[in-house]
């Protein structure tokens, strides 16, 4: 039996396996807890904190909740006019086909400006129909769901399931009262799949879901500044240039304001 131990004792020494429980530990002192304030205001309230959230800080940037909140709004209007065009368009190409099999043309160009032209409006028609309806499901549920963890104080599977709710219900809010409780149980069960499925990768990768939304308005401003250096270093650039144009063109009387006025006085 000792004969044994040592042996498994020797070859995890030698894998370095060692210690296997002490390096799958998370490390908690990320770069967020060292760049972010994550003290919390004492005796701070919810709708303190909801207030706080739709407003503008003192340069004028909005809060990294809010950025959150239109950004998933701008990319699922964007995926729901790509997949409506498509789908339409797709639709609209097989009935032309199918419907002017004995269709008389000019000539082939007509056909093809017919099927195009059918084509264009169907895609319009499909991309207005799907993108404002998955913008506003999407944004409605990302943003029920944030201002109830921000009211909270923190992220949990029940956020999801309310804001489901809320969006199923508004979404089938012209259906009637049957529609409303469909839509709203609907909701419901995609917002309890998002949310598991949410919580449950935040969970592997050792994240909440504030520091998430940290990191992602954090890369925003980066990027901010990184756009604004390089256009004051370009700005400095040219400044430098018309600066030496201007060392040629008048000398060393333009470096000194009386210099200056001695040369205009000399010219005179």
């Amino acid at each position: 039996m000792i004969r044994n131990a040592l042996k498994t004792t020797f070859a995890l020494n030698i894998f370095g396996t060692s210690d296997v429980g002490s390096q799958d530990l998370l490390n908690r002192s990320t770069q967020t807890e060292k760049k972010a304030d994550i003290a919390k205001i004492e005796n701070e309230t919810g709708w303190e904190r909801v207030q706080r959230m739709f407003q503008v800080d003192e340069f004028g940037e909005l809060s990294k909740e809010v950025v959150t909140v239109m950004h998933v709004g701008a990319m699922s209007l964007f995926v729901g006019a790509l997949y409506g065009g498509v789908i339409h368009s797709r639709v609209a190409y097989m009935n032309f086909i199918k419907n002017n099999q004995a269709t008389a043309f000019n000539d082939h160009l007509e056909a093809k400006k017919r099927l195009q032209d059918a084509v264009t409006k169907s895609f319009g028609k499909g991309a207005w129909k799907w993108a404002w309806r998955l913008s506003l499901f999407c944004s409605t549920f990302v943003g029920v769901s944030t201002t109830i963890s921000v009211y909270r104080g923190k992220t949990g599977i029940l956020d999801y399931v309310a804001a489901g709710l809320v969006s199923g219900s508004l979404y089938k809010l012209n259906s009637g009262p049957r529609g409303i409780i469909v839509g709203g149980g609907l909701g419901s069960v995609l917002g309890l799949m998002a949310g598991s499925v949410t919580l449950g990768i935040l969970s592997l990768t050792g994240m909440t879901m504030e520091e998430a939304r940290y990191w992602q308005y954090y890369w925003r401003q980066e990027r901010q500044n990184y756009i604004q250096k390089s256009q004051a270093e370009y700005c400095a650039k040219e400044e430098g240039g018309m600066i030496l144009y201007h060392n040629e063109k008048i000398g060393a009387a333009g470096k000194d304001l009386q210099n200056l006025e001695k040369r205009v006085e000399n010219s005179k």
